[in-house]
């Protein structure tokens, strides 16, 4: 009778398990069909993006702490800055202006020299960036969370990219009823196509996914002018 009720048990164990493996089944099955019909797809946040440097000095100076994640909720403002028209700058290009870093890890400064101690290391290929000043080899950047370095010329690109500042829906047309191709989580790194007179701008993620978002969620899609 023991046994009896022993394999009972067991079985039923195994039926339960067969029955939440094919529940689980079918839940993914019936959302990779719903897919391209309504459902949309997450787009997340990579890595941290940059570092504290604590070395104490010389140019060959390397990180002695892990990456910490730096993002804040309200980003500074933009209207304590010194204006430069595009004929009186060494690069031929307006200060203030967005940038993006050109490789995956680029070193700030705390001066425009290699002999200058490392204040940051950037390790995020992308990341939108604000030139605040420049000499002709050296660009002044200052990155989301208002932190300043300098950084040579050859690590930055005029690729435009924008940081996510919050949960941000890229929607199929720039109005706020547009159907969602996908949900971007905050810090997402997107790359920045063009912006719209009513302050949509079109954005692309690095899996291609496309969409329309608003101007005030996009770090590095500010008008500066």
């Amino acid at each position: 009778m023991q046994k009896f009720t022993f394999v009972n048990a067991l079985l039923s164990i195994k039926r339960q398990s067969i029955d939440m493996i094919m529940r689980k089944f079918c839940f993914t099955t019936l959302t990779l069909c719903l897919m391209p019909f309504g459902a949309y797809a997450q787009i997340n946040a990579s890595a941290p993006t940059i570092s504290n440097s604590t070395a104490s000095s010389g140019a060959d100076q390397t990180l002695a702490k892990p990456q910490i994640r730096r993002i804040v909720k309200a980003p500074p403002s933009f209207k304590n800055i010194y204006h430069v028209t595009s004929d009186q700058t060494p690069s031929g290009f307006q200060v203030p202006r967005f940038v993006s870093l050109k490789f995956g890890k680029v070193n700030g400064r705390k001066g425009p020299s290699r002999e200058h101690q490392i204040a940051w290391q950037y390790q995020r290929r992308g990341l939108p960036l604000l030139v605040v000043a420049e000499t002709e080899m050296w660009r002044k950047v200052r990155d989301i969370t208002g932190d300043e370095s300098w950084v040579r010329k050859p690590a930055l690109s005029g690729e435009k990219f924008v940081l996510t500042l919050e949960d941000t829906a890229l929607r199929a047309k720039p109005k706020a009823d547009a159907r969602i191709n996908a949900q971007s989580d905050p810090d997402a790194v997107l790359k920045l196509e063009s912006c719209t007179d009513t302050n949509w701008c079109k954005v692309v993620a690095k899996n291609g996914l496309k969409g329309w978002a608003p101007r005030h969620k996009l770090w590095g899609a500010e008008v500066l002018n």
